[in-house]
């Protein structure tokens, strides 16, 4: 999901007010989940293994990570990515149109 770039009405306004908190809590999650497990960080945004390995990975570790949350085990690293968070651009064409129209529906129906 990607932000309104010029809000046109308050109900757009609200929309990227919550899709940015909401943005922020993700990734920090996501952060303390890679600094725990670090064999799901991987700079340069390639898999080192195949896609069913990684999924099998990501699944144990996020029922790990929710034990250790539970039993308030610490981290042992500093919590923070070091990377900069830059998400993919959005694709082109059909699947960009398509995602268009769906945060259009979604700001109707939630922030207006």
């Amino acid at each position: 999901m990607v932000p309104v770039g010029q809000p046109a009405n308050a109900a757009e306004g609200r929309y990227n007010t919550s899709l940015k908190k909401t943005r922020v809590v993700v990734e920090q999650t996501i952060g303390i989940w890679k600094a725990r497990f670090k064999c799901v960080h991987q700079k340069g945004g390639t898999l080192s293994y195949t896609p069913l390995k990684c999924g099998k990975m990501a699944a144990a570790t996020f029922l790990l990570h929710s034990y250790c949350r539970r039993r308030n085990i610490p981290l042992l690293d500093d919590p923070e990515d070091p990377d900069d968070p830059n998400p993919a651009p959005a694709a082109a064409g059909a699947r960009l149109a398509a995602g268009q129209a769906r945060r259009r529906q979604m700001i109707q129906e939630y922030f207006s």
